[in-house]
């Protein structure tokens, strides 16, 4: 007879592997946990569609890298040649992207916490990593020139004493 032993393994006594998850207990007992939820049960590799999300983009940045594209791509499209319907399908299309757009940009606007945190990165690069702060500065001033407003021309003050 075998040594029962073998087939049994005490606390601290080998290779026992367990996910601890809390949330995957929750979400598979429950079912839901949220709004909305996207299901990987009827993926044909669920670990496969989990390990992408994960570690390479979220369901959202992919859309987002579609949405980018396909806008890209229409915008050099001759659409001439298309049916009414396939033009107000572009046109819906486009609207949706031109507000998921806004509201992105209205999350990214700066604040001024947010320009202290990017302040003291820098800071920091600069202490840490030259090199790399050298390349961030680099970026931050290329990009601050694009948006730098002209200079306003102010009108001559008068002179007291003389009319125009």
């Amino acid at each position: 007879m075998e040594n029962l032993m073998s087939l049994w393994r005490l606390p601290w006594s080998g290779d026992v592997m367990q996910a601890i998850n809390p949330w995957s207990w929750w979400t598979n007992a429950m079912g839901q946990f949220g709004l909305i939820n996207i299901s990987t049960a009827a993926s044909a590799n669920p670990a496969l569609e989990r390990e992408i999300t994960g570690k390479v983009a979220s369901y959202g940045r992919q859309l987002g890298r579609m949405t980018d594209t396909v806008y890209a791509l229409l915008a050099h499209q001759d659409q001439s040649a298309w049916s009414p319907a396939e033009r107000r399908g572009v046109a819906d299309f486009r609207r949706m992207a031109d507000a998921i757009y806004a509201v992105k940009a209205g999350h990214a606007a700066p604040t001024d916490a947010a320009l202290d945190e990017l302040l003291d990165g820098i800071r920091f690069l600069k202490e840490r990593n030259a090199p790399e702060y050298e390349r961030v500065v680099g970026k931050l001033r290329r990009g601050l020139d694009g948006i730098r407003p002209e200079p306003q021309l102010l009108p001559a003050p008068r002179r007291p004493g003389k009319k125009r």
